[in-house]
């Protein structure tokens, strides 16, 4: 027995290099919203797939994903037919919480501090002992720290045999990926304009990975559930709210 896949996704990361996708498919079409929904592994080598990438701002590799008569046996099907919501959102909640690690933008932080310890201005001064660099640098760190603690409660839990805690992955997933922005934006003022050239320009100062970062980072704010859903997902979850009227 087999699957007769066809339909089209888009926003695939990393489709074009991957030897399998992780796709859900509706195979119950008589029945309501998230029921119906099935889990089911495909080769990305299966006759019928199309993979289109996307030009986007960010550097990241995205792409469009068409399927068209694509055949795959029943057994590639994780869960159970029809159990597929349930593993979609707890994949969901464990990709909110990995999309915010604190080690990308320590190492930037780290870095800025550098230079600017290492950068003199045309007054002979230090570029970080202006009080304005300093701020910069402090408000990164704090919120770093934070978004460690954060992500270390949730470790804890996964140690500890607790499920995942929707408000939990969400508010990670909202502070994060919005911290991510509001720190390259710090480190970038600090830099100067130079933080806006590209890489391979000549005078462009830590090989141009702010800029890059900056741009790359902003799909996170929608990949994994945009921070608008995620929000009404803290209130319901987190704070017994209301679902949001749509």
């Amino acid at each position: 027995d087999e699957y007769v896949i066809n339909g089209q996704k888009i926003f695939t990361s990393l489709a074009s290099d991957a030897d399998y996708i992780w796709l859900a498919v509706r195979t119950n079409p008589e029945v309501k919203k998230h029921k119906g929904i099935s889990m089911v592994v495909v080769p990305m080598d299966t006759p019928g797939i199309e993979v289109v990438p996307m030009s986007l701002l960010s550097e990241h590799d995205i792409n469009q994903t068409f399927f068209s008569d694509v055949r795959v046996p029943v057994d590639n099907c994780v869960g159970g037919e029809n159990n597929g919501w349930t593993l979609v959102t707890n994949q969901l909640n464990h990709e909110r919480v990995t999309l915010c690690s604190s080690g990308m933008i320590e190492s930037s932080i780290s870095e800025v501090r550098q230079w600017a310890q290492e950068t003199k201005l045309a007054d002979g001064r230090r570029v970080i002992d202006q009080e304005w660099v300093q701020l910069n640098l402090a408000r990164a760190h704090a919120k770093l720290e934070f978004l460690r603690l954060i992500n270390w409660k949730v470790a804890w839990g996964a140690t500890e045999g607790l499920p995942l805690d929707v408000a939990d992955a969400s508010s990670i997933k909202v502070f994060g990926t919005e911290f991510y922005l509001e720190a390259f934006r710090l480190l970038m003022e600090i830099i100067g304009q130079q933080a806006y050239l590209q890489r391979g320009s000549a005078e462009s100062i830590l090989k141009s990975r702010l800029e890059m970062m900056y741009r790359s980072l902003l799909i996170l704010t929608f990949g994994g559930g945009t921070n608008e859903v995620q929000r009404d997902l803290i209130g319901m979850f987190g704070l017994g709210l209301p679902r949001a009227t749509r």
